[in-house]
């Protein structure tokens, strides 16, 4: 016969083996968790580590617009430790407090782009480099209105990877489009007219050799 101090025995035992059951599942459950989490960090970390670039100007990020044509040489470089696929893009771009003179960026003009490759043929946006390789290319500018004079562009040349889309690499140029009275020759219509220097000088010896023509005969 079971007793009422049996009983409630048996209910305390019970009682306290859905704990410890409770108590190792919530354990398991947490060691899971935490091992899962760590486990996605590190593989998001190796694997940015892994898409990594840069991209460099060749020389001065800042250049006067001449009239022709504005270029810029670039380069990318595979900085990760595997090969790579990048998109290539160039936009213009005003999101930067101030241009380098100083000025405010609210008046900043277009221009249109186009990327090249360095012995000036069509470029591919879509360029792979292998881990350490690079190539350098061009983004070469053009002033869409001729009548935004005195005022700045900035392009912003992007890289991204095409193993990690959230992996990008950018640089920004800047381009001076300055007012009529110091463009260059190209521009406008030079200082220095060739042509009609020519035509006066051609005069002038005309004239020259008339006059002495006269002194001769008189």
């Amino acid at each position: 016969m079971i007793t009422k101090t049996t009983l409630g025995k048996a209910v305390k035992f019970v009682n306290n083996c859905k704990f410890i059951f409770s108590f190792k599942k919530n354990i398991f459950q947490k060691n899971i968790f935490s091992l899962l989490l760590c486990l996605i960090t590190c593989i998001s970390f190796a694997q940015s580590g892994s898409c990594n670039s840069e991209i460099t100007i060749a020389g001065d990020k800042e250049q006067k617009y001449n009239g022709f044509e504005t270029s810029f040489l670039l380069q990318i470089k595979n900085t990760g430790t595997t090969t790579d696929t990048y998109q290539l893009s160039a936009e213009n771009f005003s999101g930067f407090a101030e241009n380098p003179d100083g000025s405010s960026t609210q008046n900043n003009v277009l221009l249109s782009n186009k990327l090249q490759s360095k012995n000036n043929s069509a470029l591919s946006k879509t360029i792979t480099l292998a881990a350490g390789e690079s190539v350098e290319f061009y983004v070469k500018l053009n002033l869409i209105d001729s009548s935004k004079l005195d005022q700045w562009n900035g392009t912003k040349v992007t890289a991204t990877s095409g193993s990690c889309p959230a992996n990008q690499t950018q640089v920004i140029v800047y381009t001076y489009i300055p007012p009529k009275k110091t463009k260059g020759v190209g521009f406008n219509k030079s200082s220095l007219d060739l042509k009609n220097i020519m035509t006066s000088r051609a005069a002038y010896v005309f004239l020259l050799q008339n006059v002495v023509a006269v002194r001769f005969f008189s």
